[in-house]
């Protein structure tokens, strides 16, 4: 078998922040009590993560610097981001919002890597495809979160998940 492509680039590739395994399986359970997941969305096996650097069309000799950036965040986990209020976003999806104050350290590293793509994001969403019956109960459940814990920053080709993953800053010691 051969690699035969003519492309040298990369849909869309980013570093995200990914929740402490705990918290991620407890806006998991939220969802399955207030949620009603389309079948079929584009959605469906996204995670709920923190955007730092997203970008399109990226040509596979920059890969590197995406990891080194990995290497670097590493010495900022366990990453916690206090919350301020629970947001509703295009009107069924529930996310937990923040002082963009607490990501500008590492904005800024990845500034050192990037000039296009830094994401300043105010909001995490963790809770999707909620209906309006449902929002003003998921919505009581997360204000009494006060904090986010990202436990690992990690490299995605496509989409945020699992199958898609490329490295994780976890893997340096």
């Amino acid at each position: 078998m051969s690699l035969s492509s003519t492309s040298n680039t990369i849909n869309a590739l980013g570093i995200f922040g990914r929740l402490e395994p705990k918290q991620e399986k407890y806006f998991q359970e939220l969802e399955k009590k207030y949620s009603r997941r389309p079948k079929n969305d584009d959605a469906n096996g996204i995670f709920s993560h923190l955007s730092l650097v997203i970008n399109n069309n990226v040509p596979i000799g920059n890969i590197p610097a995406y990891i080194d950036l990995l290497r670097e965040l590493k010495a900022y986990l366990p990453f916690s981001i206090k919350t301020s209020d629970v947001i509703i976003k295009d009107e069924k999806h529930m996310g937990l919002s923040f002082d963009t104050v607490q990501t500008k350290q590492i904005r800024d590293l990845a500034g050192k890597f990037f000039k296009d793509g830094i994401i300043k994001t105010y909001y995490t969403k963790v809770v999707w495809f909620v209906p309006k019956e449902n929002q003003e109960n998921a919505l009581k459940e997360l204000s009494n979160v006060k904090e986010m814990v990202f436990y690992d920053f990690i490299l995605v080709a496509n989409k945020q998940n699992d199958e898609n993953t490329i490295y994780s800053s976890n893997r340096y010691e």
